[in-house]
């Protein structure tokens, strides 16, 4: 696997050798966009999750699965592109390679960091533990933890959820 990203890019020097940092939504549509030029999606997880129904999840609408899917299944379409599971542990813009944790330079001539985002509590990090974000199936999991382990005092039996929305 790993010679096949050295071959497709150092093969053909007419086409830029781009690689894509994170396969959110920005960085999968950046390799569609550029599916033509040997493309390098990285990223940490071998899934991409749509992370607009994460709520649907932690309210156990739908199952984990339903909303995540491999990132090879949706770029697959794309032969110029491979992907890679890996965690960037640095950058050298002068050599112009990414480096993985475990060893690995991966070269580029274009690089898309789209790493995504994070939360915000403007400038109050101490509301986190009582506002827990959403943006990955084990904030989902924390979540539900929390859940259940609500309702054992009194105290917290107050804590009850409720539906709102429905009609």
């Amino acid at each position: 696997m790993f010679g096949a990203i050295s071959s497709i890019a150092r093969s053909d020097a007419a086409s830029p050798r781009v690689v894509i940092v994170g396969a959110g939504f920005g960085g999968l549509w950046a390799a569609k966009t550029l599916a033509n030029a040997p493309v390098v999606v990285i990223d940490r997880e071998n899934y991409h999750l749509f992370q607009p129904l994460l709520y649907q999840v932690a309210t156990t609408g739908l199952s984990p699965a339903d909303i995540a899917a491999p990132i090879r299944d949706i770029v697959g379409v794309y032969r110029n592109v491979i992907v890679m599971l890996g965690e960037i542990v640095g950058v050298d813009v002068v050599a112009c390679t990414v480096s993985i944790m475990g060893g690995r330079h991966v070269p580029y001539d274009y690089l898309v960091l789209a790493t995504g985002a994070r939360h915000a509590y403007f400038g109050h990090d101490d509301w986190e533990p009582f506002a827990p974000g959403a943006s990955d199936r084990s904030d989902r999991r924390r979540g539900d933890a929390r859940r259940l382990s609500i309702g054992g005092s009194p105290d917290e039996s107050a804590l009850c959820p409720i539906p709102f929305g429905a009609s």
